[in-house]
């Protein structure tokens, strides 16, 4: 049986997706399926054929935000690629833009599991891509070929993080990496 009424325009999916995203980032999880439409430039009933309500597109839209490419530095050191990738994930804390959407999904990420794992993939996802400076280290003898990559990457993100979270001062990206690799030990 052949199907009835018109095709959906992939025009109209592309322009919803772009004013989520930049509703997303400007304004936060603070809009409504209407905004959307009004952005994208489609009329309400648009929006609502592709997704059931909000909570289906912020996930969708946070899974494609979080799914951002981070560089992948080759400094020749560990210490070095670490400095760049700690010094970029600094400056994405101080976007205000930034910070402030951080702020809401961990948030919602605490009441809702869907966003909780949408987070948890993404960002998990993301630092293993970035492992190649790990894999580095390992090949130069610079870290241990049996080393905890995801406790060496969660204890600067987390820290990281946290300091975003609470807004509070973020040292230099080579002290952190300093402490990463050495502790506070005097030798």
């Amino acid at each position: 049986m052949p199907a009835r009424g018109r095709k959906p325009d992939p025009s109209v999916d592309h322009r919803i997706r772009q004013a989520a995203a930049a509703l997303v980032l400007s304004h936060g999880l603070d809009f409504t399926m209407d905004d959307v439409a009004a952005t994208a430039g489609v009329g309400r009933a648009s929006v609502f054929r592709r997704y059931g309500g909000k909570r289906d597109m912020l996930l969708e839209t946070l899974g494609g935000l979080m799914d951002v490419h981070v560089a992948v530095p080759d400094t020749g050191s560990l210490a070095g690629d670490l400095s760049v990738v700690v010094a970029d994930t600094i400056a994405l804390w101080r976007r205000p833009e930034v910070s402030r959407l951080a702020r809401q999904v961990y948030a919602e990420a605490g009441r809702d599991p869907a966003i909780a794992d949408v987070v948890r993939t993404s960002m998990r996802t993301r630092m293993e891509r970035s492992w190649v400076v790990y894999e580095r280290a390992i090949a130069r003898g610079e870290l241990r070929p049996d080393a905890d990559l995801w406790m060496l990457t969660d204890m600067f993100v987390g820290f990281i993080t946290y300091r975003g979270i609470f807004e509070l001062p973020l040292p230099e990206p080579d002290e952190i990496v300093r402490a990463l690799l050495h502790g506070f030990t005097l030798g």
